[in-house]
């Protein structure tokens, strides 16, 4: 063989290593980056028309990015492990407590405010999260890391202490007077409790503002990943989308 023709089976080959790489790099750019979010909690996330303060801040903030996303519905009660499969690439709501050995938090990126939520009929007093040990609660799922130690003693005393994934089943929970107490957003109680048709008894309600703001972050399975979501965030936040997707949703 001359060193000719071996010179052209060399740049043959070297042409079809390129080529692979490319190929690879397209199948790269084009696969989405998948993300876990939580079922349905309206008003955050709403999963039937993809909408939802929560879930289109995310949108919003990723398209600045450039990244094309998909969201990955799943129950609430996550673990850490989730990050490690293969095609997940982040998680949504998430805190400290639920995360605890993630070095690829993202700066706070949302608030919900939960609330304990009784009937004014039973004159029910709730001055601190202890007292909440004396009463039956359903709370939203893994509520006994997110609100913290105090509330997860007080649950362990409770006479019955339930954690449920859909949310709107605890607003019936407490309007059929099957559980004393509901801890929630209550955002989303309100939501639900509009949603069936009975919002002339938010009156018959209390709310027992016991619990600290909740902050929630993003979990990312890489911290490249992290700082270019925190730096879109940033950005984000400080344009006219951002003011008007807080009117939209009266996040006021």
């Amino acid at each position: 063989m001359n060193i000719t023709n071996s010179y052209l089976i060399l740049l043959k080959k070297l042409l079809i290593f390129i080529s692979a790489i490319l190929f690879s790099t397209h199948l790269s750019a084009e696969q989405a980056f998948k993300i876990v979010v939580g079922l349905s909690k309206p008003p955050y996330v709403i999963k039937e028309n993809m909408s939802g303060f929560e879930l289109e801040l995310v949108q919003q903030v990723f398209k600045i990015s450039g990244k094309k996303i998909e969201f990955i519905f799943v129950p609430y009660g996550r673990s850490e492990k989730i990050l490690e499969l293969d095609d997940i690439s982040a998680v949504m709501t998430i805190n400290k407590q639920m995360f605890p050995n993630s070095k690829s938090l993202s700066e706070n990126y949302i608030n919900y405010e939960n609330v304990a939520i009784t009937l004014k009929k039973n004159s029910i007093l709730l001055p601190n999260i202890s007292t909440l040990a004396n009463y039956t609660v359903a709370s939203f799922q893994l509520a006994h890391k997110v609100l913290g130690q105090e509330f997860a003693d007080a649950m362990a005393s409770s006479p019955m202490f339930t954690q449920v994934a859909d949310q709107e089943k605890q607003v019936e929970l407490l309007l059929l007077g099957r559980m004393d107490v509901v801890v929630m957003d209550i955002k989303i109680f309100l939501y639900y409790l509009n949603k069936l048709n009975i919002a002339a008894r938010e009156s018959e309600v209390t709310f027992h503002h016991i619990f600290p703001v909740s902050p929630y972050r993003m979990a990312f399975k890489h911290q490249d990943d992290m700082a270019e979501f925190n730096r879109a965030l940033a950005k984000f936040k400080g344009s006219a989308s951002y003011q008007k997707l807080i009117k939209k949703y009266a996040f006021n």
